[in-house]
């Protein structure tokens, strides 16, 4: 019987080690690249500056001209230099507004230019680093899939002359950086994807795959350590003497 049981665990433990052999090598791969890994580069803060420059403002006659021009409730209100201008932030239910406070030139404005996303991104960088081009992306022209997902949406894809292939995408409608993607980035996505079984969207991690090979997993660990258990020289021997004890 214990033969028979041996045999047949053996069996199954060998069929479960080639389902999920290659799934364990990539799961071991993704630990190792994601613990050996420099996050700062891979969340591109090595060559762009992501922090926002803050400053206070003085609500003065022309200031409140300005926001006499919005008609509906406001949510906030955040004050912030984007190269060299000045600008509110002002957000409400429906849209965003930014209002432009330099020195006699008051107005307000729904979005920046793709002129002022260049100055932008420029004044960001570390070091100087020119751009190779300038793409607009909306719903319908990006997927599921793409780096750029589960975000704010228009933004623009600006893409910089660097060994990295580094794009900066910047709402233009919040004069933000909303993320940095570099190639570094995109080996640590591939391999989240992998680690995580979720081909598609790459962040679902309660996805039912992983929880099937989770399983699995756990199986073919139970089924090694019993067949330690039938096959230990070391456990037939005090099996024998406790048998031989009682």
């Amino acid at each position: 019987m214990s033969r028979k049981l041996s045999l047949r665990t053996r069996r199954i433990h060998r069929y479960l080690g080639i389902s999920i052999g290659i799934q364990f090598l990539f799961w071991t791969l993704g630990g190792l690249y994601f613990s050996w890994n420099n996050m700062k580069d891979v969340h591109g803060k090595t060559l762009v500056d992501k922090a926002e420059y803050n400053f206070t403002f003085e609500y003065n006659e022309p200031v409140r001209k300005l926001f006499n021009v919005i008609r509906e409730p406001i949510k906030s209100v955040e004050a912030i230099v984007v190269h060299k201008d000045s600008l509110l932030r002002v957000a409400t239910s429906s849209k965003n507004y930014l209002l432009k406070l330099n020195i006699n030139q008051y107005s307000v404005k729904e979005s920046l230019t793709e002129s002022q996303i260049r100055d932008f991104v420029e004044s960001r960088l570390k070091e100087k680093i020119e751009i190779k081009e300038v793409n607009y992306l909306t719903k319908e022209n990006i997927s599921k899939s793409h780096e750029y997902r589960e975000k704010t949406l228009p933004v623009y894809a600006v893409t910089l002359d660097h060994p990295t292939n580094t794009k900066v995408y910047v709402h233009p409608e919040l004069a933000k950086i909303t993320s940095v993607r570099n190639d570094n980035w995109r080996r640590f996505d591939f391999l989240w994807m992998l680690h995580v079984m979720d081909f598609e969207t790459r962040d679902h991690i309660t996805n039912w795959t992983l929880r099937i090979f989770s399983v699995l997993g756990l199986a073919t660990i139970f089924s090694g350590f019993y067949l330690f258990y039938l096959s230990s020289p070391t456990i037939r021997k005090i099996k024998k003497k406790i048998t031989k004890d009682s």
